[in-house]
């Protein structure tokens, strides 16, 4: 019996091949853009959970609030905390402190050979770091290393970079940096860190010399320079300690705090949680974001469902054209439970079919996407029994509802009206096949006014006026590496010696560049007012030549003086921290004093300006002149050569820096790149409406020649009649175009009220505009029509007289 349903529905397959497509690479590219969705959900999800204590690790969140009113959150602190939290809370097992250690390190090989580079992937941490996360240690023991203060432990990547063939252990690095800098050994060596990590380093240093920094001996309570984790002991309850953790902020520095008039609280944020709930300032890398997860898992779900759907429509539809077919066998004594069986096996090969060119299609997909998967989450998702078992699972749902349903339609079709030529023309319900339509099209406008405005949100972004100009403009770091004492002076020769080129237009150096957050904030307020008037202000130390380098409008007063001693008490305010400041014009804020401790005055005010990307908005900003804590040198180049520039910049800066390596970038890609992840999810929008559309089109298509060949006598009557082509062709497509003008309508609505959400993230965002609905409207229906006219065309076109005979 079980070969002969085989048979029956090989023969089914191949009669009608046109439909057969239609129906398993539907499915298919549903299954396939599934796949590829729940791949990055998981990977997404996986955050962090590599960690065998994961659920026991918190990381520490500062909050700070005024008259009860929350008015920062930073995930740096306090670096004496944490001993006094695993002191004072016996439920506290260990702690681990990072401190950046971002600098220049190098190795002088035994040739006499020098290595050297500018890292960013670098950290202080205590020794506890290897117990506490799991990170794999190739060699050391986790125990030991970081316990010395000169120690260091670096990645399996940094050990062939810098040492190539040599084993590392035992040999010394130099770190030059403005923290702190000198010679380390090397202890250890740790595996790369896995992409689905909240954090990636490869060179950690001991902490210990760092906290023997004159800034950190005495600052134990007053700089927030730390990111902390606590491991709790199991069966701690983590709200219940984090109530009574304040309570040490009370205790050590709650006097200042009160002078301030604020109130600061730890929060401990769950080590899982940090990198899909987290966007607080100071995060170690970008995090993603739980909204994006959520869309996404909507999205999966929904093109897999359309993709399905479409399965179901045509089966049914189809279920028109094997009516006698039905009828016959019941007349003939086939029971329900035997057809059933019948389609049953039929659904299951058309399934089959379809997961098997859906894993194809998967496999295209990762291949196709390589780079973009390889770069945020790998391919590990693809061993994990999670991601195989939700998928298979959902997968084997969908096959039984779009098996039965159609089984079960199909077998209770009524024999002796079959026979008698009482077609059941609206088996499955006409009504519910165009339901399905609608349904489909709903989600896919959805899709296309979605990718539209998320498109018309990155251009407005990207052409946004910054105000500043970051075009033709090299960035190279600035050298750790001194041959004296005064890095002014040393940078002041590369100007001189970099400007005598006729390529270079301007040399500025400064704290940090524009696309960079600006991490040293202090708190600032007008001089003679009260510390509790105070404002969090960023700090940005800058030469004379920054502002004009990168035309900044002064909107009044001066930039800096060249010569130091006539600004070493001046400041220079961007026009948020003249509003924050209380200041009603540029004018007035002219020679007025703000500080803290020491009075400083304002000798200019600039416009505002996009340190950051337009997520976030402007910042009040306090221009320093202090040219020696910079870490970037910016160039202007001129309209010459660039290549040429740069090789004339390199043989400058080993000239006036030797021992440093030269690294640069260019800033407009640099900025740019706080919109990678904006770009990444409008990628997905754009090729998953494609998939969508394009499943429902096929869909309609289907449907479109079920209707053409069910209705082609009355196509010929009406040509008999005298209906012209255009005339016929309007009447087949007018009852498809009915069911996507109404999924318009639908969707409409419901991605405007979507989109409107998703713009809320964002502190500079574009209006949604009327055209993007109609466009995204005229679309669907110009591919609607084109997908159903050459078929509704093609039955116009047939001769009449074949029609009447059925030919």
């Amino acid at each position: 019996m079980l070969q002969n349903y085989i048979t029956i529905a090989w023969r089914n397959l191949l009669k009608d091949k046109s439909i057969s497509f239609i129906m398993i690479f539907g499915l298919a590219s549903g299954i396939a853009a599934f796949l590829l969705i729940t791949q990055y959900v998981f990977s997404e999800l996986s955050y962090d959970a590599f960690h065998s204590k994961a659920d026991r690790i918190y990381r520490i969140r500062l909050d700070d609030y005024k008259q009860d009113v929350l008015t920062n959150s930073s995930v740096i602190s306090y670096h004496a905390e944490a001993p006094a939290i695993k002191d004072a809370f016996p439920e506290v097992e260990d702690f681990v402190r990072l401190h950046r250690a971002d600098g220049m390190i190098s190795y002088r090989k035994p040739t006499g050979e020098l290595v050297s580079y500018h890292e960013k992937k670098a950290f202080y941490a205590d020794s506890s770091l290897f117990n506490m996360f799991s990170f794999t240690l190739l060699k050391g023991d986790a125990r030991q290393v970081l316990r010395r203060p000169e120690s260091v432990v670096i990645s399996e990547t940094m050990a062939s970079k810098y040492f190539g063939q040599e084993d590392p252990v035992g040999k010394t690095l130099r770190l030059s940096s403005e923290w702190q800098g000198g010679d380390y050994i090397v202890e250890g060596i740790f595996a790369d860190i896995p992409p689905n990590s909240h954090i990636h380093f490869d060179f950690v240093f001991s902490i210990q010399n760092l906290l023997k920094n004159e800034q950190f001996a005495t600052g134990g309570w007053y700089w927030t320079n730390f990111y902390t984790y606590l491991l709790l002991k199991p069966g701690t309850p983590p709200v219940a300690l984090e109530t009574r953790l304040s309570g040490l902020i009370e205790k050590n520095i709650g006097k200042r705090l009160n002078r301030y008039q604020i109130r600061q609280a730890f929060v401990l944020q769950p080590l899982r949680s940090i990198h899909l709930h987290s966007q607080t300032a100071s995060e170690i890398e970008a995090n993603g974001k739980i909204v994006i997860v959520y869309v996404l898992v909507l999205v999966a779900f929904l093109i897999l469902a359309i993709g399905w759907l479409n399965y179901i429509n045509l089966s049914t539809a189809k279920g028109i054209e094997r009516a006698q077919e039905v009828g016959v066998r019941k007349a003939l004594g086939s029971g329900k439970r035997q057809l059933v069986e019948q389609f049953l096996v039929e659904s299951l090969g058309f399934n089959l079919l379809s997961v098997l060119i859906g894993a194809g299609l998967f496999a295209l997909g990762l291949m196709f996407f390589a780079d973009w998967i390889q770069a945020t989450n790998g391919f590990s998702m693809l061993l994990s029994p999670k991601f195989w078992l939700v998928s298979l699972t959902t997968i084997c749902l969908g096959f039984l509802i779009s098996a039965f349903y159609p089984a079960f339609v199909l077998s209770s079709f009524k024999p002796i009206a079959i026979l008698k030529g009482y077609l059941p023309k609206k088996a499955g319900g006409e009504s519910f096949r165009k339901a399905l339509v609608v349904f489909q099209f709903t989600i896919s406008v959805f899709l296309i006014i979605a990718t539209l405005v998320i498109r018309q949100q990155l251009t407005f972004m990207q052409q946004q006026d910054l105000g500043m100009n970051i075009n033709q403009k090299l960035i190279i770091k600035a050298p750790k590496v001194l041959r004296t004492d005064s890095f002014t002076n040393d940078i002041r020769f590369f100007k001189d010696q970099a400007l005598a080129h006729t390529g270079i237009r301007q040399v500025t150096a400064s704290s940090e560049v524009p696309g960079q957050e600006i991490f040293w904030t202090d708190e600032w307020q007008r001089f003679h007012q009260p510390a509790s008037e105070y404002k969090l202000c960023s700090m940005l130390a800058v030469d004379e030549d920054f502002i004009p380098a990168y035309q900044i409008k002064l909107l009044a007063g001066r930039i800096f003086h060249s010569d130091l001693i006539l600004d070493n008490e001046s400041v220079i305010i961007n026009k948020s921290a003249l509003q924050a400041f209380g200041f009603t014009n540029a004018v007035q804020a002219i020679n007025q004093e703000i500080g803290n401790t020491t009075p400083r005055k304002i000798v200019g005010v600039v416009d505002d300006f996009h340190q950051q990307s337009l997520k976030s908005a402007n910042r009040p900003i306090i221009f320093q002149h202090i040219p020696w804590n910079s870490s970037y040198m910016t160039v202007a180049l001129g309209s010459n050569n660039a290549k040429q520039s740069i090789k004339l910049l390199e043989a400058t800066y080993a000239e006036a820096f030797p021992g440093n390596a030269f690294e640069f970038f260019f800033l407009d890609d640099h900025f740019q790149q706080q919109y990678e992840s904006d770009e990444r999810v409008a990628t997905l929008f754009s090729w998953f409406a494609v998939v969508a559309i394009s499943i429902a089109c096929l869909g309609l298509l289907g449907l479109a020649m079920f209707t053409a060949k069910n209705r082609t006598r009355e196509i010929g009557i009406r040509k008999v009649l005298g209906a012209s082509v255009g005339s016929v062709v309007m009447l087949l497509s007018r009852d498809f175009l009915k069911p996507v003008g109404i999924a318009i309508l639908l969707a409409s609505p419901l991605s405007w009220y979507a989109m409107t959400w998703w713009l809320q993230d964002f502190a500079y965002k574009t209006d949604i505009p009327l055209w993007i609905f109609a466009a995204a409207g005229l679309l669907a229906v110009c591919i609607a029509l084109v997908t159903v006219s050459f078929q509704s065309l093609r039955a116009a076109l047939m001769n009449p007289v074949k029609s009447l005979r059925g030919d």
